[in-house]
């Protein structure tokens, strides 16, 4: 009984020791979706460089010369968006990593301890000992239960070995990982510098052709034509996708996101500001003075600083993020029952489509994407396909 006792203590000890090491979260995942789109991203801007390009050579339009800038901004900036979601992701990546190895060390000591106190007894008691218990035994039973619990052991200290090399290796991986997420982190660094700076200059290049234009109704008038067509556009985006969660058909190339939606219509008056600031802009018919003309707006507009957090009025679904002109970097996100908010004017953008955001969770930074007088957010809510009044929704 003693003997029997012993070995279930010694299994129980060495039991505790093979615990499993933490669960890996799957970054690897998220930044190779971020990587993919930040690949598409340049090569819209690698190409929009070349129709600038064409543009200046033929004597474009300076219309069609700012449009085609102003789409180029748009761009850079929600490369630099991605680029700064990517440099979260590798920190997030690099601190679970550090805590892996932390783990794994910890673990590998404890091994060493179990596997050198059952050094130290095979050289005390001698390889004999075995031999001695089963030859000692006082009946054919209790030799196949002796025989059985040594095997146990023998079979525990094969596990303790291998899992100490399994734990050695495990060290050497997450250290590689780890040297090579603090190069990446550098390089996506430089890149985001870069590309603020290139984002500063086609910024200068845009405001010195906005100046040529500045006096010329003619372009102004243009411009909110073309945002007036942009408003029926963007109905006819919000109809498709409803048309798409209603039916649960799925999108390409990745399937429709379905979630247990919030009821949206609980949040009327209580939803809170996507920015905090002045609304400039009100829903409705409105007066332009610039060019002396009524147009009708789909939502508002708020007056905020560059740069400014953009935060989810709701729990939903992101369902488009899209450039438009006149609008500029724009972010549609689905609420379920026929509700949708959207997020336009925007610079850095921080979500994917078929992301579920929460409510205040931070979407993207306030941009002057699409806009021709700085930087402010434009904001529309959707209820059955017809825009509303945000004002009447938000607290």
């Amino acid at each position: 009984m003693i003997f029997k006792a012993r070995l279930i203590v010694f299994l129980i000890c060495t039991l505790s020791i093979l615990e499993p090491i933490y669960a890996q979260k799957n970054y690897d995942k998220q930044i190779n979706s971020n990587q993919t789109r930040l690949k598409s991203i340049r090569n819209e801007i690698k190409q929009l460089k070349e129709n600038i390009r064409k543009s200046g050579q033929q004597a474009s339009s300076i219309n069609q010369q700012i449009a085609l800038i102003d789409k180029e901004m748009a761009l850079i900036s929600q490369a630099k968006g991605l680029l700064q979601k990517e440099q979260l992701l590798l920190a997030q990546r690099a601190d679970n990593n550090q805590m892996q190895l932390n783990g794994t060390r910890k673990r590998l000591e404890q091994l060493r301890s179990v596997f050198k106190a059952r050094l130290i007894y095979m050289y005390k008691y001698g390889r004999s000992k075995p031999l001695a218990l089963l030859v000692a035994s006082k009946s054919i039973n209790q030799a196949l239960i002796r025989f059985r619990y040594l095997k146990q052991i023998s079979d525990y200290d094969s596990e303790i070995i291998h899992e100490i090399e399994q734990r050695k290796e495990k060290i050497r991986e997450i250290q590689t990982q780890l040297k090579q997420d603090m190069a990446y982190k550098s390089r996506s660094i430089r890149k985001k510098k870069s590309a603020e700076k290139s984002y500063k200059q086609k910024k200068k290049e845009k405001n010195h052709l906005l100046t040529r234009v500045r006096k010329n109704q003619n372009y102004f008038k243009n411009q909110l034509a073309v945002k007036q067509g942009q408003q029926r556009q963007l109905r006819s985006m919000i109809v498709t996708l409803e048309n798409m969660r209603s039916k649960s058909e799925e999108t390409t190339p990745e399937k429709y996101v379905k979630i247990n939606f919030d009821d949206f219509k609980k949040g009327k008056r209580k939803l809170p500001w996507p920015v905090r600031g002045k609304v400039i802009s009100n829903f409705g018919k409105q007066y332009d003075p610039g060019t002396k003309t009524y147009t009708t707006n789909s939502g508002i507009e708020i007056n905020s600083k560059l740069g400014t957090p953009v935060k989810c009025v709701f729990r939903g679904v992101v369902r488009l993020i899209t450039y438009m002109s006149g609008y500029g970097n724009t972010i549609i996100i689905d609420h379920g029952k026929g509700y949708y908010s959207v997020y336009s004017y925007l610079g850095e953008i921080y979500v994917h489509k078929n992301d579920v955001v929460d409510t205040n969770q931070i979407i993207a930074q306030v941009g002057e994407s699409g806009s021709l007088s700085g930087s402010k957010l434009h904001f529309e809510i959707y209820a059955k396909n017809l825009p509303n009044n945000p004002l009447s929704w938000l607290r």
